[in-house]
């Protein structure tokens, strides 16, 4: 389905809806949904909110989305979902049309929620849901955002800090990161709601040893080498420089160690660099950006997150749920999830030596490892579930609708 450009007709229809579905229909059985994202790129909020659009009770809810950002590779994935999609491409950063292009689609559309994803899309949705008088909600915060590129200009932070008072409900995915914005960002913690990640059981999975020895192969990794895999973005917040100096000792004991690194950033030759100084070209493979990681994952012996700072990474889940033994940093909302001996191991973020004796104690006590495994999958399918995500976001869809509906009655 080729999505709707900016170009007046927001109100246009895809082929094949009827006209119950058309503006100014009487069914008000399913909330209509516009959710609004900064872009299709082949980022995390953005696959998040592909999974959630594609769950979500189609018999409750109808989802219209709107793109205010840059296109990207996600964006067919997003098309083969069937819902409409508007395209409001931002011309600069301050660009006032993108406003009133989605206020008019949410008049004209009778939208009843508004959810955006991503910062620039926060900021334009809540202003033009703001406008509409349409209750908003901000999804998938990860950080505070200080430091954050995005909020070094002084009008970016106030227009941010101007949406958040806008918005109705904020969702961040840790307990964390709630914290964080009732102290330093003042907002009321009845206007916060956490909602963490959640992960696909089916997708992440246990796998058999047939698909793990083909997967070593494809990889080129031998099938009796102790696999550690560290998947993330080659970015400073990740902490492959810190797994990268652990290692030799690692290595040392145990010859048959290798590692690989799932992903790409702008640190790869550094990084590339430090592991050929450190004699580790032959120990550390670097693999790139990979669609794959679910199949990765089953190959592993166990996953090494070595983050200095964190939201909750998905990945962490992933590894979980693919029954691997899990050592990650204590940053973020990775102790909400990772139970220190319990589930997995907790190391000090930052802290080559730490991170190098938590490796080196996980690898001696490889008889732990099944029953760590175990109690990660369990903890996932319990707490972290793609399915108790959905819900989640269902009933703050009908929560944040019903209270906007009952202030506009009293009024």
């Amino acid at each position: 389905m080729p999505p709707h450009m900016e170009s007046g007709a927001a109100d246009s229809v895809s082929p094949g809806r009827n006209e119950s579905d058309q503006p100014g229909r009487s069914d008000k059985k399913r909330l209509r949904v516009l959710q609004i994202v900064d872009g299709f790129r082949m980022g995390g909020a953005e696959s998040k909110l592909l999974e959630l659009i594609a769950h979500l009770d189609k018999q409750r809810f109808e989802v219209l989305l709107a793109n205010v950002g840059p296109t990207g590779p996600l964006e067919q994935r997003f098309q083969q979902l069937g819902v409409d999609i508007f395209q409001f491409a931002r011309r600069s950063a301050f660009d006032p049309l993108p406003v009133w292009r989605l206020y008019r689609l949410m008049r004209q559309r009778r939208i009843d929620i508004v959810q955006t994803t991503l910062l620039w899309a926060d900021i334009i949705g809540a202003l033009a849901a703001k406008l509409a008088r349409i209750p908003a909600i901000f999804s998938w915060e990860t950080v505070s955002h200080e430091g954050d590129p995005f909020h070094n200009n002084f009008q970016r932070r106030a227009g941010y800090r101007l949406a958040m008072k806008w918005v109705d409900r904020i969702i961040p995915v840790s307990h964390e990161i709630k914290r964080s914005l009732i102290k330093r960002r003042n907002i009321p913690a009845e206007k916060i709601h956490v909602i963490h990640y959640g992960v696909d059981l089916e997708k992440y999975r246990p796998a058999d040893r047939q698909t793990t020895l083909a997967k070593r192969r494809e990889l080129g990794v031998p099938s009796d080498a102790i696999l550690i895999g560290v998947m993330a973005r080659l970015e400073p917040p990740k902490g492959h420089r810190f797994f990268i100096e652990a290692f030799p000792a690692i290595v040392k004991q145990f010859p048959c160690a290798h590692a690989i690194f799932a992903g790409e950033g702008s640190l790869r030759a550094e990084l590339e660099t430090q592991a050929r100084a450190l004699g580790m070209s032959g120990h550390i493979t670097f693999l790139g950006a990979r669609n794959d990681v679910n199949e990765i994952l089953g190959a592993l012996d166990l996953f090494v997150l070595p983050s200095v700072s964190e939201g909750l990474p998905n990945v962490v889940l992933e590894a979980m749920a693919a029954q691997k033994p899990v050592v990650a940093t204590a940053v973020g909302g990775i102790p909400e999830v990772v139970s220190h001996g319990e589930n997995g191991y907790l190391a000090p973020p930052a802290d080559t030596a730490g991170l190098q004796r938590l490796l080196l104690q996980c690898l001696h006590e490889r008889e732990r490892w099944p029953s760590l495994a175990q109690e990660g999958r369990r903890t996932v399918e319990t707490e972290f579930s793609l399915a108790h995500q959905v819900a989640s976001f269902e009933r703050i869809f009908a929560n944040v609708y019903g209270a906007k509906t009952r202030a506009v009655q009293l009024t």
